[in-house]
């Protein structure tokens, strides 16, 4: 399988297979349909050998990502009106969710769809959070900060564990200065 990797633009976008004879007819279906998607999102690709005396399957997984800047992500998900209302603003939270627009963009989600929030992770280590990310998005930056009291933040370093065109990020607090019993961990965007 290959062509399994792309960038939003409203057009359909096709994976292709490469057989062993060349050129064997294979059926390609996205989530289970033949019709191959256009909306951003992830897609459990199957293909399979539709030729006499030939068999053979494969599967994987067909990544459309939001274009790559935030007047793109805009207009994917927001009409013009819904834009001059203030539903595609920075802080606007239209699925009421707990994740404003820009945060939704910074972590390649979905503003119209229910995201869960973050769970955080006690171990030896410290209080973690991981969280995964488009890969090389512009136009957005990402902190992350710890505090015991909610009144005084203090940076902490992030830290990419996969890369790819989606990294997986953690952020670790080691909990070695203020209250280790009472932490809280927050993330931040801007652009």
């Amino acid at each position: 399988l290959d062509n399994l990797t792309h960038t939003y633009d409203g057009t359909a976008k096709v994976a292709t297979a490469t057989t062993t004879p060349v050129d064997l007819t294979v059926n390609l279906t996205y989530d289970g349909s033949p019709t191959a998607p256009a909306d951003a999102g992830s897609y459990v690709l199957a293909a399979t050998i539709n030729e006499v005396n030939y068999v053979g399957s494969a599967t994987g997984t067909l990544v459309i990502r939001p274009a790559n800047d935030w007047a793109s992500w805009c207009n994917h998900y927001f009409t013009e009106l819904e834009q001059s209302a203030g539903l595609a603003d920075d802080n606007a939270d239209p699925d009421a969710d707990g994740w404003v627009n820009l945060a939704e963009y910074a972590l390649g989600t979905n503003p119209r769809q229910f995201t869960p929030p973050l769970v955080p992770m006690l171990d030896a280590h410290g209080l973690a959070l991981t969280f995964t990310r488009p890969a090389n998005l512009p136009g957005v930056t990402y902190a992350a900060e710890s505090s015991d009291d909610l009144d005084t933040w203090s940076p902490v370093p992030l830290h990419v564990l996969e890369s790819g065109t989606t990294e997986t990020v953690r952020v670790l607090d080691p909990l070695t200065t203020g209250d280790p019993s009472r932490r809280f961990l927050r993330l931040r965007f801007g652009r």
